[in-house]
Parts: C-alpha cells; structure tokens; sequence
C-alpha cells in the first residue's frame, strides 16, 4: 500500500469547475467562493440587511436637525456607543455567516491590507469629493439642499470627539463589509448574476435608504456615493481600499462638518 501523502485539492461540482467560460462560475472560483454553501445564516445576514437595518433607519426619518439640535452631549454619546455596538453586532452576524458558508472573510475579498490600499482609498477620496460637490450643488439649485444633519452629530467634548474616531473607524469597517462585501457578494452567489449590476443596485439602495435621516438629498448623494464605493469594490476585487476611504471620510467630518 502507497503511504504517501497527497495534497488536499477542493472538489467543486464537475458541471462548475469546468464552465469557467461563464462569468458567474468564474466569478466564483477566482474570489474564494468557490466551496460557497448558503445557510441559515446567509438568510439571515440578507434579512438583516435587506430588512431590519434599513427599517430601523426609516423609522427615524423626520424633522432630524431639529432633534439633533436639542440633544445634550450625554445622549449624544449613548446614541453613538449604540450604533457602534449594533455595527459590530452585524458584522458579528456576517462573521459567522461566512465560516458557516465555507469561505471565511477572504470570500468578500477581505484579505491581508497592502500599500497599494491606501493608494486607491486616496485617490478615490479625492475623486468621489469632488462628484459629490457638484452634486450637492446641484441638488441645491433645484431646492434640495443637503440638510447638515452631519454637524449636529459631532460632540464638543474631548469624550466624544473619541467615541466619534471609533465610530468613524467602525462605520468604515463594518458597513463596508456588510454593504459591499457581504451584500453583494451573497446576491451575487445566491442569484447566479452573470455581473455585478443587480448586486450593485440592490445593494446602492439599500445604503441610501440607512442614511435616509439625512432627507432626499442625502438619501440620493448617500445612494450616489454607496454606487462608487461598490465600483471601487468591483474595480480592485478588494475590501481595505473602501474601508479606509469610508473611515477618512467620517473622521475628517471632525474638522471638517458636512
């Protein structure tokens, strides 16, 4: 009897591994989705974030600046130490949903940061700025200015402004993970997408519809924003570069409101 060792190679379906012509299977097979089995916990990330979150955001929809407005800086902090506490509750939910699935965070393309990252978070900064200038003062010379809302959420006190960094840190993380890596690639997976359009699409509104406190015309600059993040996603096939320019963007709103 031969006792050598053979190399572990993964099985996939015969009809999969071989139809790499076709653009959802290579899809699969190049973004370590390869041994993708959906669960009990991919339907309930997609319920979570499909339902759930964008639910809870719309029930705050109203005259925000005003409440802003009158809040202290303590409950300004209790409103920021629970949304951070719910961001990392999701990408708990999502953690777990891809180790059930068999692919591990490296599935949404969340995979060891290098220069290069930063390199596209940066410029992609300063591209996407000024696109969402010009569209801000579009939207204002059609009567729907950006509200502000933004500047009635940065605290005054050195506490705050500490809580703000984490959350700026965790907005940039987790949102990115569940909006970009999690939603569009499991739509994708799940709905046999030849491309990328449908996931980008469902996904866009949906991070527009989280930020509908902000009225229509942060809910349109916020969805227009979402599509461009989702193209820096598509375009370098990887998560840090959308994560570190989504934490610079909510971490310069401390010197720079919006």
């Amino acid at each position: 009897m031969n006792n050598q060792a053979f190399e572990r190679i993964p099985i996939y379906e015969a009809s999969e591994a071989q139809d790499l012509s076709n653009p959802f299977f290579r899809f699969k097979f190049t973004s370590d989705n390869g041994e993708f089995r959906a669960g009990f916990f991919s339907y309930l990330n997609l319920f979570i974030l499909l339902l759930v979150y964008p639910g809870l955001s719309l029930i705050g929809v109203g005259d925000t600046a005003k409440l802003l407005n009158n809040i202290d800086q303590a409950v300004l902090a209790f409103m920021l130490i629970s949304t951070i506490l719910m961001q990392w509750v999701i990408f708990l939910i999502n953690f777990v949903g891809v180790y059930t699935e068999k692919t591990g965070l490296a599935g949404l393309r969340l995979v060891r940061i290098r220069g290069t990252d930063f390199a596209w978070a940066f410029t992609f900064l300063l591209v996407s700025n000024l696109i969402l200038s010009g569209l801000a003062w579009f939207l204002a010379q059609v009567g729907l200015p950006m509200p502000g809302e933004i500047a009635f959420l940065i605290p005054e006190d050195t506490f705050g402004r500490v809580l703000w960094v984490l959350v700026s840190f965790t907005a940039g993380f987790c949102e990115e993970v569940a909006f970009r890596g999690y939603l569009m690639t499991r739509l994708r997976l799940l709905g046999k997408f030849k491309s990328w359009v449908i996931p980008t699409i469902i996904s866009v509104l949906v991070f527009g519809v989280c930020h509908a406190y902000q009225g229509l015309p942060g809910f349109i600059v916020i969805s227009v924003y979402g599509l461009m993040f989702s193209l820096l996603y598509i375009k370098t096939g990887r998560l840090w570069p959308c994560i570190i320019a989504h934490f610079f963007q909510d971490f310069s709103a401390l010197f720079i409101p919006q």
